[in-house]
């Protein structure tokens, strides 16, 4: 909406005679302040402005201005400073059955329902009478157990989590009152504690300090599926009862609600929730009764970024850590191609999650879905994978992410039912993360002189990279499988590295991928013939589109499972996944897949791609039973010589107008914008491309996060047109666009 709206001030300062009526609505915007936001503050005043938020953590505040007074604001506060307060998406589980397909369509998530549900006894959570069956389901290989067999259960901590708030009344958290406060930054009429709100932050919560005993019957065919496939998961020797348990079941959690019952959130409202998480901590330290001994954030979200580690979101995130707080982040559900991560997980400080598939739940949910026969037949492969929809790093500044994995695929938790006896099966980084919280809060408890630093870097230097068994690399799975054992013994010892950071960045993506990563780019003609992939494997090939391609075609070809036809997956046989993602270098919403196929074999064919470096992912289909080998090869196309309508210098906050005539008669009216420093550079240029209408409607299609931007028009109106050029955000001190702008296929000069 912030886009579609800013074509009024842009064309308004640009050109007095545009017949658009200055508007006075207001427009949301991010304004980098410095160490004192005096400047700041009377500069949104100046131009009829008001500071919404100022933030006390990070050096920024956030406000609305008319639309009409974006231009004049950076004039006054300089280039670079002011930024789109752009919507985060709100978080929601992966609905695997979109993705890969089967004999009857689910939502996001499987809901069942327990029988009868029962507290676990306190004393129970925090000594050796804790039930070892009930770390089974999720947390299998996190090696938690032993920490709360040793007393060490988070009692005292205090877990921060910045996400769809409370649903009350499931006993996964109210059987021991975990929740101990919950605000709201919304402001609607459900408040941070509502039946209506969401679910997913109930969720996220129960992951970290859930500690509650369910009994089905013996017909439940979630017990049953749980009996076939981890019959050592129940508590008693009827196979009835299953234990709920957080990583920290003894933790408590203070709710700190960004996201409404729909829709997303803009980024200062996540950043004010962020700035309150430092605030209430500083309060504690300071002895302040309304304090909250805040140690860890666990923040299940993310969106894109244009400059990842720099962009005013990732501050905020080094801010928690650096005000002693460990900042536990999603890495993003836009896998499985590389560069993929997203922010504020692309934080420098941040310990960013990403998600593993643990086999015997991803076998029981697909038992629940699809029937015992079906489901037995899903995932014969019983090896721990990368979970496919997992991002994938690096970030595009070098950096690898994520840090660490942790179970993200048909988790076991509750708030996403309908009834508080619902149980739920979710999927998604943003499942795996909290796991990983409640660890952080553990350790926190047992090492208190240990520092958010030093907790975050033994988590990630502990990992255990050899529970994977699906060739996942660095990229996929960091460090490795999240190991609390081994991160206790690393503290206890003291021995927590002090773990390397980045060393010089690059203003080329290609660049700082090649100097951190065994990544190469290549472009041209290219023909690969790639080894047997395990399932779940995944061999990415970077290709650079160069200017003026108007098509990218990849051949599969010579696909060959390993295993006989009688001894591959009886019901998809074992194929690959090719999944072809564009160039952009960060994390946008589930991936911006242009091919994302499950296949043996064809030619695929992009057209039009983004300049900069796309990323062709042949996976082995983590549903194969066995190995498989391919190869690929990939040839570009490019149009004749181009032909351009203008062509020019633009920096940031530059408006270019350029006027259009087109004839009554007209069928289609194509306009491109292309730019030379594309999303193969860090940090990406954003130029927006507005469309103005002879009657002074515009189009806004052209205002994206797209290289080039192109907006189609069919029949258009007889008459004056404009199109206007925004530079946005231009990185280094100018940029070269080019603007083509065709009529029934000619390009008007």
């Amino acid at each position: 909406m912030a886009r579609a709206l800013r074509f009024i001030s842009i064309v308004t300062v640009a050109l007095a005679v545009l017949p658009i009526a200055a508007q006075d609505s207001p427009e949301r915007i991010l304004v980098r302040s410095g160490k004192s936001s005096t400047k700041a503050r009377d500069a949104v005043v100046a131009v009829g402005g008001r500071v919404v938020r100022e933030f006390k953590y990070v050096d920024a505040i956030a406000a609305e201005v008319p639309q009409n007074s974006v231009a004049a604001l950076k004039a006054l506060v300089g280039a670079g400073a002011v930024m789109k307060d752009v919507e985060i998406s709100a978080p929601r589980p992966i609905n695997i059955s979109a993705a890969k397909g089967g004999p009857q369509a689910i939502g996001d998530v499987l809901t069942v329902e327990a029988d009868a549900v029962d507290a676990i006894q306190t004393a129970a959570l925090a000594g050796t009478a804790i039930e070892p069956n009930a770390y089974i389901y999720n947390n299998a290989i996190a090696n938690v157990s032993a920490q709360h067999a040793a007393g060490f259960a988070g009692q005292g901590m205090t877990v921060a989590v910045i996400d769809s708030g409370i649903r009350p009344g499931f006993p996964h958290l109210t059987s021991d009152g975990s929740v101990v406060g919950c605000e709201d930054f919304v402001g609607d009429a459900l408040g941070c504690s509502n039946f209506g709100n969401e679910g997913h932050g109930t969720f996220v919560a129960g992951m970290i300090s859930a500690n509650v005993l369910f009994t089905f019957s013996t017909a439940s065919a979630f017990r049953n599926a749980v009996l076939a496939e981890c019959p050592q998961c129940f508590s008693n020797t009827a196979k009835t009862q299953i234990p709920m348990l957080g990583t920290a079941p003894l933790s408590s959690i203070y709710a700190l609600r960004v996201f409404g019952a729909t829709g997303g959130a803009p980024t200062s409202r996540i950043m004010a929730a962020m700035d309150r998480a430092i605030e209430l901590r500083e309060m504690f330290n300071a002895g302040n009764p309304a304090g909250r001994n805040i140690r860890v954030a666990n923040m299940s979200l993310g969106g894109s970024t244009l400059a990842a580690g720099r962009d005013l979101m990732d501050q905020a995130a080094d801010a928690l850590v650096e005000h002693d707080i460990v900042a536990v982040i999603a890495a993003g559900n836009a896998g499985p191609s590389s560069l993929t991560n997203g922010s504020p997980g692309s934080a420098a400080k941040a310990l960013t999650v990403g998600a593993a598939s643990l086999p015997h739940n991803e076998r029981i949910s697909e038992r629940v879905q699809f029937g015992p026969i079906v489901g037995n037949l899903y995932r014969p492969f019983r090896g721990v994978q990368t979970a496919f929809f997992s991002s994938r790093g690096p970030n595009a500044d070098g950096r690898p992410d994520p840090d660490v994995v942790s179970n993200g695929f048909g988790n076991f938790g509750q708030g996403l039912g309908s009834t508080t006896n619902s149980i739920s099966l979710g999927s998604g980084t943003s499942f795996a993360t909290p796991s990983v919280s409640g660890i952080a809060a553990v350790l926190r408890q047992r090492f208190p002189n240990a520092s958010a630093l030093q907790i975050r870097n033994a988590i990630i230097a502990s990992a255990n990279p050899g529970l994977l068994s699906d060739g996942s690399s660095v990229l996929d799975q960091g460090h490795g499988y999240v190991d609390a054992g081994a991160a206790a013994a690393l503290l206890a010892a003291g021995t927590v590295p002090d773990l390397p950071g980045l060393g010089s960045v690059n203003g080329s993506v290609k660049v700082n991928v090649e100097q951190n990563t065994e990544l190469r780019v290549r472009d041209g003609a290219i023909s690969e013939t790639i080894g047997s992939l395990k399932p779940g494997q995944r061999y990415d090939l970077l290709y650079r589109v160069q200017p003026n391609v108007s098509q990218v075609i990849v051949a599969l070809n010579g696909v060959t499972p390993v295993l006989p036809p009688a001894e591959q997956n009886q019901l998809f046989g074992d194929d690959i996944l090719l999944a072809v993602h564009s160039s952009k270098t960060s994390s946008i919403g589930e991936g911006d897949y242009k091919v994302f196929e499950f296949t043996t074999g064809g030619t695929f064919v992009v057209p039009d791609p983004e300049e900069g470096i796309m990323r062709i992912t042949v996976n082995g289909d983590w549903t194969n039973a066995g190995n498989i080998g391919a190869s690929v090869q990939v040839v570009s196309l490019t149009n004749p010589l181009p032909v351009f309508t203008k062509q020019g210098k633009i920096a940031t906050d530059d408006t270019v107008v350029v006027p259009i005539v087109i004839p009554a008669g007209t069928s289609a009216a194509d306009f491109r914008l292309g730019w030379r420093e594309t999303w193969g550079q860090y940090p990406t240029n954003d130029l927006d491309m507005f469309l103005v209408r002879p009657n002074g409607t515009a189009i806004v299609d052209g205002a994206t996060e797209s290289n080039p931007e192109r907006v189609t028009v069919a029949n258009p109106p007889a008459g004056n047109w404009l199109v206007v050029i925004s530079g946005f955000d231009v990185a280094g001190r100018s940029d070269k666009y080019e603007l083509r702008v065709a009529l029934d296929g000619k390009v008007v000069k």
